[in-house]
C-alpha cells in the first residue's frame, strides 16, 4: 500500500530543510535523531486505519438495521420509525468516518465510485470485501443479541421478485446517485470548500425509500445487509433471492453512476471526454476496468494553499440538456415515493378496518375493548406518505440544486418564473414543467405496475383525487393552494436570495437550505393528507390521475370518466396549485423589495 510508502517519507521528511537562499542542505544531526527513535504503534496502524473505520461504520449502521429488521418483521405500520432509525444511524456513521474512509459504507456506493472513476478498482474491491464482512458480522451480532432468526430475504405478500428488485434497484440508485453528487460531485466540494450537508442528503434517503422498499421487498437497500441475511439466517432455500436482490442493488449502482454523468458534464470534462452525444459520453466514461487517478493522490486528504478555490461562490450553469434531466429524475423519484407509500398506507389501513371488524363481530355488544388499539397504528400509517415524500425532496435537493435549482415542482418552477430570480427560467419554464410532468406519469407507471397485485385486489388501494371525507371541494382547493404557496415561497426564500443586501439570507452554500425545503413538504404533507391527499406539487396530482386511469382499464377510456377525471386533475388540483406558486413569487416580491431595487452604481449614467 501507498501509506507503507508514506510512513518512512514522513518520518524523513525533515531530513532535508531549505536554507535562506531555498537550497535544501541535509541536517544530519536531525536524520541520525529520527532513525535512531523506534517507530510508534500509531504508525504501524496507519497503512489500516482507512480499512479500520469503513469496516466500523459499515458494522454500525447493518448492526443497527438488522435490530430494527428483526423486531418490526411482523409489526405493520413501523415502516416510517425503521426508516429513521437506519437514517440517523447511517448520518451517524458517514459523519464519523468521512474523514478518514469516505464514509461508503455500502458496496453499491464503492462499485458507484469506481465506475465514476473516483476510486481505483484495488480500493473498490477491498472496501466492499470489508463492507461484506461488516454485513455478516452486524447480523451475526443483532441474532445473538436477540435470540432471534433473521427473516427471510423475499418479497412481500401481494408482491413477486421482480418488484422487489425494481423497487430495491431504483432506491438503491437513488442512494448510489446522492452519495456521488454530495460527496464526489465537483461542484458541490470545490477545492477547500467541501460542502457539511451530504450526510443528512444520503441518510435521508432511508428515509425517502424505507418506507416504500419494506412495503415491497424488506427495506434492506444495501447489499452487505442483504448478505449478511443471507449467510448468518442460513436461508439456502433463499440464497438465489439474496443474490438476485444484491445484484438488482449493483446494478443501481451503475445507473446511479450513468445518470451522475448525464446531470453534471462537467465531471466528464474533468476526465478529458470529450463528445458530441451524452449519452454515448456518459456511458463511456464508466469506468470498467482503468482508474482515474494514482493511489497516492487518493490517499491525501490534505489541502495546501495552492487547492483552495479562489472563488468558491462562483456561480456554475449547467447546460440545458442537464437541468432537463435533474428535473425529471427527481420529479420521478418525488411522485414515485408518494405513489408507493400511499399504496402502503391505504393497505395497511384496509386490514386494520378488517381486523377491528373481525373484533367487533367477536366481542359483545357494547364492548370497547375494540377501539383501544387503532389510534397509534393509524398514527404510523398517516406518518409514512409526507415523510418519506419530503425527505425524498430534501435528499434530491442537496444533490441537484446546483445543477437546475431543484424544483421537481411546476408550482415552484412557476414561482421562479413570476420571481424573476433566475433568467434562465423563462425561456427553459415549459420544457421545465414538461419534464417534471414527463417524471410524474413515469413513476405513476411505474408504481402502478409494482402495485398492480394490490390493485387487483382492492382498487381503492391506490391513490385518488378528491376530498376526504367530511371535507368539500373548496377545503381540497384552499389547502393545496397555501401549502403548496409555503413550498414554493420557501424555495425561493433558501434558494434564490443571493445577494450583500441580505447578508443573513441563507443560499445552497449554506447547510440548512435543503432541511428547509424537505420539512416544509412534510408539514405541509401531515396537514393535507386528510383533506386533499397531500400532494401539493401538479406533477404528484398528475401521476396520481395517470394511475387512476390505469388502473381502471377500459372503463377509463369513457367520455364521463375521463371528463370528470380532467375536471378534477386540472380544475381542483393543478390550477390551485400553480396559484399558489404565482402568490408565493407575489409575497416574496413584497417581503424582499431590495432585490427588485436597482444598484445606482450600475445605473447608466
Amino acid at each position: 500500500s501507498s501509506l507503507a510508502v508514506l510512513v518512512p517519507l514522513r518520518r524523513h521528511a525533515l531530513l532535508a530543510l531549505p536554507d535562506r537562499f531555498g537550497k535544501t542542505t541535509p541536517d544530519l544531526d536531525l536524520k541520525r535523531s529520527i532513525e535512531s527513535k523506534p517507530m510508534q504503534l500509531s504508525e504501524y496502524v496507519l497503512p489500516f486505519a482507512t480499512y479500520f473505520a469503513e469496516f466500523l461504520g459499515t458494522f454500525l449502521v447493518v448492526f443497527t438495521s438488522a435490530l430494527l429488521i428483526v423486531r418490526d418483521a411482523d409489526l405493520v405500520g413501523s415502516w416510517a420509525w425503521r426508516a429513521t432509525s437506519m437514517a440517523f444511524a447511517t448520518i451517524a456513521a458517514i459523519t464519523a468516518t468521512s474523514a478518514v474512509s469516505g464514509s461508503h459504507l455500502n458496496p453499491a456506493v464503492s462499485l458507484a465510485y469506481g465506475l465514476s472513476r473516483k476510486m481505483y478498482w484495488g480500493r473498490v474491491w477491498t472496501y466492499i470485501l470489508l463492507q461484506a464482512a461488516a454485513g455478516i458480522a452486524g447480523c451475526a451480532s443483532a441474532q445473538l443479541l436477540l435470540q432471534k432468526q433473521l427473516p427471510a430475504v423475499e418479497p412481500k405478500s401481494f408482491y413477486n421478485f421482480i418488484d422487489a428488485s425494481l423497487v430495491e434497484g431504483i432506491y438503491s440508485a437513488v442512494y448510489c446517485f446522492v452519495a456521488l453528487n454530495c460527496m464526489g460531485s465537483i461542484e458541490n466540494n470545490p477545492r477547500g470548500f467541501r460542502n457539511q450537508f451530504f450526510p443528512v442528503a444520503i441518510g435521508f434517503v432511508m428515509i425517502a425509500g424505507g418506507p416504500p422498499c419494506s412495503e415491497v421487498s424488506g427495506g434492506f437497500l444495501n447489499p452487505a445487509l442483504t448478505l449478511g441475511f443471507c449467510v448468518v439466517g442460513n436461508q439456502g432455500q433463499h440464497l438465489s433471492h439474496s443474490l438476485l436482490l444484491a445484484a438488482a442493488q449493483a446494478g443501481g449502482a451503475v445507473a446511479a453512476a450513468f445518470l451522475f454523468f448525464l446531470v453534471r458534464p462537467e465531471e466528464l470534462g474533468a476526465l478529458g471526454i470529450r463528445g458530441e452525444g451524452r449519452l454515448c459520453s456518459a456511458l463511456g466514461a464508466l469506468n470498467f476496468c482503468g482508474r482515474r487517478k494514482e493511489e497516492t493522490a487518493e490517499d491525501s486528504n490534505s489541502e495546501d494553499d495552492a487547492d483552495v478555490d479562489p472563488d468558491p461562490a462562483r456561480k456554475y450553469h449547467a447546460p440545458w440538456a442537464a437541468r432537463i434531466i435533474s428535473e425529471l429524475i427527481g420529479s420521478y423519484v418525488v411522485v414515485l415515493t408518494f405513489g408507493i407509500c400511499a399504496v402502503a398506507t391505504n393497505r395497511a389501513q384496509a386490514e386494520d378496518s378488517k381486523a377491528i371488524l373481525m373484533e367487533l363481530r367477536l366481542d359483545e355488544p357494547g364492548n370497547a375493548s375494540a377501539f383501544a388499539s387503532p389510534a397509534p397504528q393509524e398514527a404510523k400509517l398517516v406518518l409514512s406518505t409526507p415523510y418519506s415524500t419530503g425527505a425524498a425532496v430534501l435528499s434530491l435537493t442537496y444533490a441537484l440544486a446546483s445543477v437546475s435549482g431543484a424544483h421537481f415542482n411546476p408550482a415552484v418552477t412557476l414561482a421562479v418564473m413570476f420571481s424573476s430570480r433566475d433568467p434562465y427560467v423563462w425561456a427553459e419554464g415549459p420544457t421545465r414543467i414538461l419534464a417534471q410532468a414527463g417524471g410524474g406519469i413515469a413513476a405513476a407507471l411505474t408504481y402502478v405496475f409494482v402495485s398492480r397485485g394490490q390493485a387487483n385486489v382492492v382498487a381503492q388501494h391506490l391513490p385518488h383525487l378528491g376530498p376526504g371525507a367530511e371535507y368539500s371541494w373548496s377545503a381540497v382547493n384552499l389547502s393545496e393552494m397555501l401549502f403548496t404557496l409555503a413550498v414554493a415561497y420557501v424555495v425561493l426564500c433558501m434558494t434564490t436570495v443571493k445577494s450583500p443586501r441580505y447578508p443573513k439570507a441563507s443560499s445552497t452554500a449554506s447547510f440548512d437550505f435543503g432541511i428547509a425545503i424537505g420539512f416544509t413538504v412534510m408539514a405541509g404533507g401531515w396537514v393535507t393528507q386528510w383533506i386533499s391527499g397531500g400532494m401539493l406539487n401538479p406533477a404528484v396530482s398528475l401521476g396520481v390521475a395517470t394511475a387512476d386511469l390505469l388502473q381502471a382499464g377500459t372503463k377509463g377510456l369513457e367520455p364521463s370518466k375521463i371528463t370528470g377525471m380532467a375536471n378534477a386533475l386540472l380544475l381542483q388540483y393543478v390550477l390551485w396549485q400553480c396559484a399558489g406558486g404565482v402568490l408565493a413569487a407575489f409575497l416574496f416580491w413584497l417581503v424582499h423589495p431590495l432585490l427588485y431595487k436597482k444598484d445606482p452604481l450600475l445605473a447608466k449614467e
